[in-house]
C-alpha cells in the first residue's frame, strides 16, 4: 500500500476527525490524496498529504451550512446528490490513470463510494457520529417528533426528485443500497466510542470503532489579550459554543447574559461567523464574546460546556473530563446528549428541538448542576478516560493496511 485516496465532506465537523488518520497514514510512508473545497487545503498540505480541490461549485462549506440551517438533514442529502453528478466524474477522470490502493470516503460523500466501485477499488467509509435507528425517534416527544417530522417532509420532494436524476444519469445499480445514508464500505471505521453507538442491524464485522484521536490544543491568539487573561485566572469556566453549523441565534445568546450574569464563574461565548457580537448588547462583567475561540485550549480550563452535543465536540469536552449541558440543535445530537446523560457526565436542554427558547432560569440551573455536583465532572474524566479504548488513528491505519494487503481484518466488535 503506498497510496490512499480520501474524499471529503466539506465542513470542519468532517474534516477534522479525518486529521488524525491521514497524518498516521503519511507518517507510515503512505501518499493521501485528499480531496475537498479550496477552505481546507492548507490544514491538509501541513499534514503532508496531497490535496485536491473539488471543482469549483460543486459543493462547499457555505452550501452545507445553509442546507443544515435551512432544511436540516434531508436538505443536505438533496445538496449532495445535487453535486454527485459533477464529482463522480471528475473522480473517475481524475484516478483513472493513477489509481490508489484504496478509497476512503466521508460516510455521506456519495460521490467517493460511486467512483470507488466504478474504478474497483477497496472501500473504506469513514463515519462523523453514529447510526441512527427507529429506537432514537421513539423517544422523541410529541412537539419535537411534529417538528422533526415537518422539516424532513418539507424537505423530501426535493431529495426524491434529486435521487430521480441520480438514477437517470448514473443508473440504479450504481447507488449503495437503502437507506443509501450514511454509507458504509468494505471497512467501516467509527472515529468514535463504542458506548456511543446503540444496537442496530447494520452493524457487521466490517464496522471497527476505533474511536476519536483528539488533536493537542493549540495556544490562543497572541493579540487576544482578554481571552489569554481568561484562560489564565483560577476561577470556574464555562465554555458556551453551538457548533460551526448551526451557531445559534442572537436570542438564544441574550439569554446567556441573563442566565449568567451574577453566576459565580467567569463565561466565554463563542456566537460564530454568522452572529455580529456587537448586536447582542453588553455583556455583564463575568462575560467575553467572541466570534470563535481556540475550542480545545479553552477546553483544557472550562469547568462546564454548553454545547449543541455534535460529535466532534461532545468528545472534546469529555477528552479534557468537562461535564457537558447539550442544547441540541438536530435529533442526532440529543442521541448524543442523551448517551452522555445517561452516564452521568451532562444535562440535556430539548427545547430548541421543538423550536423553543430555552428558558434562562434552566440553562442557569443545569451549568449549576455540572459545577456544583462533583459526580457530573467524575462521570466526564471517566468517559474521557474511555476514549482511546479503540486505538484511535494508528488502529484504523492498522486497518487500513490489512484491507489493502488483502487480509480481512478482524472482525469489529458485536453490539447488544
Amino acid at each position: 500500500m503506498n497510496h490512499i485516496t480520501l474524499t471529503a465532506m466539506p465542513a470542519a465537523g468532517h474534516v477534522n476527525p479525518t486529521v488524525p488518520l491521514v497524518r498516521e497514514l503519511v507518517r507510515r510512508k503512505i501518499a493521501v490524496s485528499y480531496y475537498a473545497t479550496e477552505e481546507f487545503r492548507g490544514p491538509v498540505e501541513r499534514l503532508g498529504a496531497e490535496f485536491r480541490p473539488y471543482p469549483a461549485g460543486a459543493i462547499s462549506p457555505t452550501m452545507i451550512a445553509e442546507a443544515t440551517r435551512h432544511g436540516g438533514p434531508v436538505e443536505v442529502v438533496t445538496r449532495v446528490l445535487d453535486a454527485t453528478h459533477a464529482l463522480v466524474p471528475f473522480l473517475i477522470d481524475d484516478l483513472r490513470d493513477r489509481p490508489p490502493a484504496a478509497m476512503a470516503f466521508d460516510s455521506n460523500a456519495l460521490w467517493g463510494r460511486m467512483a470507488a466501485a466504478s474504478l474497483g477499488l477497496p472501500m473504506i467509509s469513514l463515519m462523523t457520529t453514529m447510526l441512527l435507528g427507529a429506537d432514537g425517534l421513539r423517544s422523541l416527544g410529541a412537539r419535537e417528533l411534529i417538528s422533526f417530522v415537518g422539516e424532513s417532509v418539507a424537505g423530501i420532494p426535493g431529495t426524491v426528485a434529486a435521487r430521480q436524476r441520480m438514477v437517470r444519469r448514473f443508473g440504479t445499480g450504481s447507488l449503495p443500497p437503502r437507506p443509501i445514508f450514511p454509507m458504509r464500505g468494505d471497512l467501516t471505521l467509527f472515529p468514535i466510542p463504542e458506548w456511543m453507538q446503540g444496537s442496530d442491524s447494520r452493524l457487521d464485522r466490517t464496522c471497527h470503532f476505533v474511536g476519536p484521536t483528539i488533536e493537542p490544543a493549540s495556544g490562543t491568539d497572541d493579540h487576544d489579550a482578554d481571552l489569554t487573561d481568561l484562560l489564565a485566572t483560577a476561577e470556574p469556566l464555562v465554555l458556551v459554543s453551538l457548533g460551526t453549523l448551526h451557531t445559534g441565534s442572537e436570542a438564544f445568546f441574550r439569554s446567556c447574559f441573563e442566565a449568567f450574569a451574577d453566576l459565580p464563574a467567569r463565561v466565554l461565548l463563542s456566537v460564530g461567523t454568522e452572529i455580529d457580537p456587537a448586536r447582542l448588547g453588553r455583556p455583564s462583567a463575568n462575560t467575553l464574546v467572541r466570534s470563535s475561540v481556540p475550542q480545545l485550549r479553552v477546553l483544557e480550563r472550562a469547568s462546564v460546556f454548553v454545547t449543541h452535543g455534535g460529535m466532534n465536540s461532545a468528545l472534546e469536552g469529555l477528552h479534557f473530563g468537562v461535564p457537558l449541558v447539550v442544547v441540541p440543535q438536530q435529533f442526532e445530537q440529543m442521541i448524543i446528549g442523551r448517551a452522555v446523560a445517561e452516564r452521568g457526565a451532562g444535562v440535556v436542554l430539548r427545547q430548541h428541538l421543538s423550536h423553543r427558547a430555552v428558558p434562562p432560569a434552566e440553562l442557569r440551573a443545569a451549568v449549576d448542576d455540572c459545577l456544583a455536583d462533583p459526580t457530573r465532572r467524575a462521570a466526564a474524566r471517566t468517559l474521557g478516560k474511555s476514549l482511546p479504548a479503540g486505538g484511535g488513528a494508528v488502529a484504523a491505519a492498522d486497518l487500513i493496511d490489512e484491507l489493502v494487503a488483502g487480509r480481512t481484518p478482524a472482525a469489529g466488535p458485536t453490539l447488544p
